[in-house]
């Protein structure tokens, strides 16, 4: 598993859910998530104020921070969102770590990107179905409430490699921590002089009919698992 993170703090209980073992080897890469994407404590132990960025996705706006994010390079088949064994193997001490005391009032955008490889209206599609693939995996495996989660698909736009565009640590996943970290909190506290910038995702427009086993997202953002 890729992981780009700041250096990690240590002290960060895991409190993990006891039904859920963690192998010896993936306690480590649990506490980099965690403390990458766990606010900032003050002395009140209330998550600071974080600059934070508006990305509009499907109508709405959500605030992401993007100090608190991390890549994950996830393994599909060729053409596919279907998540490899490696993949759900990659994808364990993510669930563990989302599961975790620490992160569990929070909220995360898990963003799908793709390489510049095939037609870009096609990639933005296959990179939300991998996102959606991931949350899928994430909320079955693991005490996840869906709600905590919203899947995108941001295609070729955001390329880790500009300068070498069919790289494959360009077909990643992006996990980032939403504001307001709690569902009736108000994000952000106070407006700035200028207004933050708002990036704006153009919907994917999904199959004609539902993918087996796939997330579907309604105008508010609520996600239900389609079968």
């Amino acid at each position: 598993m890729t992981i780009t993170a700041p250096k990690w703090l240590t002290g960060l209980s895991l409190a993990l859910a006891a039904a859920l073992p963690v192998q010896a080897d993936q306690a480590e890469d649990i506490q980099k998530i965690i403390t990458s994407l766990a606010p900032v404590q003050q002395e009140s132990t209330a998550p600071a104020q974080e600059a934070a960025r508006g990305v509009q996705i499907g109508g709405r706006t959500v605030w992401v921070v993007p100090q608190h994010s991390i890549d994950l390079q996830v393994f599909f088949a060729l053409d596919s969102y279907e998540l490899t064994w490696r993949a759900r193997e990659d994808l364990a001490a993510l669930g563990h770590a989302l599961a975790s005391s620490a992160l569990r009032p929070h909220r995360y955008l898990i963003a799908g990107h793709t390489d510049t490889t095939g037609d870009d209206a096609y990639n933005l599609w296959l990179s939300e179905r991998r996102a959606e693939s991931v949350a899928r995996f994430l909320v079955e495996n693991f005490p996840i409430d869906p709600q905590r989660l919203v899947a995108v698909g941001f295609g070729e736009t955001r390329l880790k490699t500009p300068g070498n565009p069919t790289d494959a640590i360009n077909r990643r996943v992006e996990v980032t921590l939403l504001l307001p970290a709690r569902p009736e909190a108000n994000a952000p506290a106070a407006a700035p002089t200028a207004p933050p910038p708002v990036e704006s995702v153009e919907p994917v427009a999904p199959p004609e009919q539902p993918l087996p086993g796939t997330l579907q997202k309604d105008k508010d953002g609520n996600i239900t698992i389609t079968w």
